[in-house]
């Protein structure tokens, strides 16, 4: 899974200063481009890799079993190649015929070498072939790595030149404070004046 960071920084690819020259955040941009393309490619070359190594294991596995069954064979042709030989130096009649056998048999040996030397070389090309195609994967997978972390590098550089926010949500701090609820203020109650009273005094 790609860093989600990636994403963040491609939307700036665009941006362009007062002068419309493109700004550092998009040159950044850019370069994750080229280098998000490349794991692409390595990837999708990857693919093939691994099934070609797969076809070649299977092949490998066939062709040692054959080898293994070849061996067996040869084996028991040399010994009847010697059996037959001894048979013929021990027959009295019917040595002639014993003999034909024997020779017939060392014909059959040497055809059978043929057959062995290029099957045996064709195992070792396989073999050969599939340790290329391993090292290849290796190396590949190498390279995409490589190119992920340069493209987290990159990201990292534009989060420290542009500030955490480009790839952060607002913290707490910066998020913007409520004002707290306003309480209504304690009712006074107002005293009414006392009325006061004039008593007129009445003429004598």
């Amino acid at each position: 899974m790609l860093d989600p960071r990636f994403t963040q920084v491609l939307e700036f690819i665009d941006e362009l200063d007062g002068d419309g020259i493109p700004t550092t955040r998009a040159k950044i941009a850019l370069k994750i481009q080229a280098y998000s393309q490349d794991v692409a490619d390595l990837k999708s070359d990857l693919l093939i890799l691994e099934q070609e190594v797969g076809e070649l294991l299977e092949t490998v596995a066939a062709l040692e079993i054959a080898h293994e069954e070849q061996s067996g064979q040869k084996t028991l042709l040399v010994a009847e190649a010697q059996d037959a030989s001894v048979n013929a130096a021990m027959a009295g009649s019917g040595a002639a015929r014993l003999r034909k056998a024997a020779e017939e048999t060392r014909a059959r040996i040497v055809e059978f070498e043929k057959d062995f030397e290029q099957d045996t070389a064709r195992l070792a090309d396989a073999r050969i072939s599939l340790e290329s195609k391993q090292r290849a994967i290796k190396d590949q997978r190498s390279g995409i790595v490589r190119r992920l972390n340069t493209m987290s590098s990159l990201a990292e550089r534009a989060g420290l030149e542009f500030g955490k926010e480009m790839f952060e949500k607002p913290s707490q701090s910066q998020q913007p404070r409520q004002r707290p609820p306003q309480t209504s203020a304690p009712r006074v109650a107002r005293r009414r004046p006392r009325r006061v009273r004039v008593r007129r005094r009445r003429a004598s």
